[in-house]
């Protein structure tokens, strides 16, 4: 099967050679410069791409693969989020490529070889890790649909948990550092964390994961060193399932950009809408994304419940009474940027009428300016327009 990178070339190739194609389908497509510009790309003109490529698949052998198309498909529409991307391009990133070239010593110890950390990004409320592994068991890897990490307990130099879904691996960490199980009185501070889990580059033997953690509760503590332990990784394959056991142990020495990064805090100026408990805002921008939190008066909620529930019969976004999709941070630039990828996103409607919504936008401590806009569209398409401050 060939490389994401291969099949974009390919795709080129075969858009320049292939005179069957209307020209000015071959030239709209060619001024997507899938290789150069991947980030910049808009994510419109990529799906009318695609959709020209399925079409083709039905005219056209030993060119591109439904396979080839699905995990092309996944690179674009499932890439890291727009902030984690805005943090790499100013540099808030460590690579373990470039790190390694500059210092003689790297920030990773690894105490098993087929295991390797490409990159980590951290702060407040993101954990990315990028690793490879290496598989030595009797599977060849090529066309696996997930891997997941069901025992993986990740700890710093502190006793806090920052991600752990095994109760066993959770009790075993107390006993071994010898702190009370009393929740009172812990010494760990567990973090309530969720995960995604992405496959990248995959061959034979080799595959590169990228796990990306979200803090949903609290926030990621200044670590100064970072453990990984993993005793087994499931792989799911052609709806087969395979259990790897193994001892995977790494360290790593969080760079000083992490520790001492900093989270900016806005406060509301102004809000159009009275139903707006404006001392319930939370708005935090970090270097990844922007977290925000908002309750409000909604109203009967027996009439607007039955309302959703009509429309989602139709469409589940419109349903929304916050639509995430079309809400948005501006800041003074004029720049717009929407709800990220990222899993602490939500709207519950009470019964006495309130309703609490969480969010995280694509704005970072890259973007921002003194003033901010957060517009909120309702249900009825309404405007909740709120202005922040720092």
């Amino acid at each position: 099967m060939m490389s994401n990178d291969e099949f974009e070339q390919k795709l080129l190739s075969y858009f320049k050679e292939n005179n069957d194609i209307p020209t000015n389908v071959k030239n709209s497509i060619l001024e997507v410069n899938l290789t150069k510009n991947k980030k910049k790309v808009n994510k419109i003109s990529i799906q009318k791409v695609i959709a020209t490529i399925v079409s083709l698949i039905a005219m056209s052998t030993g060119i591109v693969y439904a396979k080839d198309i699905s995990e092309f498909a996944q690179k674009i529409f499932f890439d890291s989020k727009k902030g984690v991307e805005t943090a790499i391009e100013n540099d808030y990133i460590y690579d373990e490529k470039i790190e390694n070239s500059n210092n003689e010593t790297s920030n990773i110890k690894i105490q098993d070889v087929d295991t390797r950390i490409s990159r980590i990004i951290m702060d407040d409320y993101t954990l990315d890790i990028e690793m490879m592994l290496h598989i030595e068991d009797n599977i060849d890897l090529n066309g696996v649909d997930s891997i997941d990490f069901p025992d993986m307990l990740i700890t710093d130099d502190m006793n806090n948990i920052l991600y752990c879904v095994s109760n066993e691996k959770i009790e075993n960490f107390y006993k071994e550092k010898e702190i009370s199980k009393d929740y009172k009185n812990s010494k760990v501070n567990y973090i309530n964390t969720v995960s995604n889990v992405f496959v990248k580059n995959v061959n034979e033997k080799y595959v590169t994961v990228e796990c990306n953690l979200t803090a949903i509760g609290n926030q990621f503590p200044r670590s100064e060193k970072v453990y990984i332990q993993m005793d087994s990784i499931e792989i799911s394959k052609n709806n087969q399932n395979y259990e790897i056991d193994g001892d995977w142990n790494i360290e790593f020495t969080v760079p000083e950009e992490f520790v001492n990064r900093q989270t900016v805090i806005y406060r509301v100026e102004n809000c159009n809408n009275s139903n707006v408990d404006v001392t319930s805002i939370s708005a935090e921008v970090y270097q990844t994304g922007m977290k925000f939190d908002m309750c409000m008066y909604w109203g009967d909620y027996e009439e607007w419940s039955e309302k959703s529930n009509k429309i989602r019969n139709n469409n589940v976004l419109d349903s929304q009474l916050i639509n995430f999709e079309k809400s948005y941070v501006e800041n003074e630039d004029g720049e717009k940027f929407y709800s990220s990828k990222s899993s602490y996103a939500g709207n519950g409607l009470t019964t006495d009428g309130k309703l609490r919504m969480w969010n995280t936008f694509d704005l970072t401590t890259y973007n921002l300016t003194d003033k901010l806009k957060v517009v909120l569209v309702t249900m009825n398409n309404e405007q909740i327009i709120i202005e922040l401050e720092r």
